[in-house]
């Protein structure tokens, strides 16, 4: 006799297999978000910042304006000829380099006109009527009133630069200033601020200012010659200096974050001095061999590495930091600005 399965215990058998896949399918869909958010925990958070600790030290600390100009002379001679004299010859033309002593010109009588300076021959103006004359005896070869010759003199070269307004307040006679010279870089010249104009130039919302440095060298300098500039108008040596990024708040209420020995930090009001691109003085607050901590935004965050902002990029506030904040260089006027030295 054969043997044959009951139909309710093939409905069970099927009812316990469907049972199993409709759990195993509701596990998984509960356990793979949690793995997937899981997952998602161990990402970097966009927001987060690089902690940094670091010793408190000491640096020189320099306030600049800078910007470019060219090589000018300093000191302009016009020589005037002899207007009772006839001109027999000129001996040099426009852009020749001459010595002190030299002949220029020489005189139907034997006599010459010399130059008074070493430098470069910047303009000729003698008439026609001074040339020597053939008529015999006639006065109209005599020199005119306004015959003249320039000589640019070398001995004194004097480079200038554009000073936008707001940086006239910081600029005195006789500040130091160093300056490259693109065709000559492997030598810095020095030089004092010399003159600042009294009359500006207005353009784009601004004015901006000539000022005139002179060079205390001018070995192998020409007329001409482009430089870059920087005039130094505050600077500090030795001085206690934080990374700028280490210092919140503003004036009075400026703090860095000091570690303290048990590995705790606490806020540390702190007064700030002189400052550059990269560093601030401390003149109060914490000494050097302090170790502080500072977070410093990535760029997944901040889209520019930042940290403590509002020192900007230009200008000589220190924007974003309140009005007793210590003052930057930047670019004066529509010069290319170089970022201030600590050294």
């Amino acid at each position: 006799m054969s043997l044959q399965s009951s139909p309710r215990k093939s409905k069970k058998k099927t009812l316990v297999i469907l049972s199993t896949i409709l759990l195993l399918a509701l596990a998984g869909a509960i356990a793979v978000p949690r793995y997937l958010n899981a997952q998602n925990t161990n990402k970097i958070d966009p927001s987060a910042g690089e902690t940094r600790t670091v010793t408190v030290g000491t640096q020189d600390i320099r306030k600049v304006i800078s910007g470019s100009g060219q090589i000018v002379t300093g000191d302009e001679e016009t020589l005037t000829l002899d207007e009772d004299k006839t001109v027999d010859e000129v001996l040099v033309a426009v852009g020749e380099a001459v010595k002190t002593g030299q002949a220029l010109v020489t005189y139907t009588n034997g006599t010459e006109l010399d130059s008074t300076c070493n430098g470069v021959v910047g303009t000729i103006a003698i008439s026609d009527s001074s040339a020597s004359s053939t008529g015999n005896g006639s006065n109209s070869g005599n020199a005119a009133a306004d015959d003249t010759i320039t000589i640019q003199s070398t001995d004194t070269l004097v480079t200038q630069l554009s000073v936008n307004e707001t940086d006239l307040q910081n600029l005195k006679i006789d500040q130091a200033a160093e300056i490259t010279i693109n065709a000559l870089t492997d030598t810095t010249y020095t030089g004092k601020v010399s003159k600042i104009s009294e009359t500006g130039t207005y353009a784009n919302g601004s004015s901006t200012f000539t000022v005139t440095i002179t060079l205390d060298k001018t070995e192998n300098v020409k007329i001409g010659m482009s430089t870059d500039v920087e005039i130094v108008t505050a600077s500090v040596t030795s001085a206690v200096a934080v990374p700028i990024e280490a210092v919140s708040g503003s004036g009075d209420k400026a703090v860095v974050t000091v570690v303290k020995s048990d590995g705790t930090t606490s806020a540390v009001s702190v007064k700030l001095g002189l400052a550059n691109d990269a560093y601030v003085q401390i003149t109060s607050g914490v000494v050097a061999g302090d170790t502080i901590q500072y977070t410093v935004k990535t760029s997944a965050a901040s889209g520019n590495a930042g940290g403590f902002g509002g020192f900007g990029s230009g200008g000589t506030g220190m924007q974003g930091m309140g009005e007793n904040m210590p003052e930057r260089s930047g670019n004066s006027g529509n010069q290319p600005s170089r970022a201030n030295q600590a050294q």
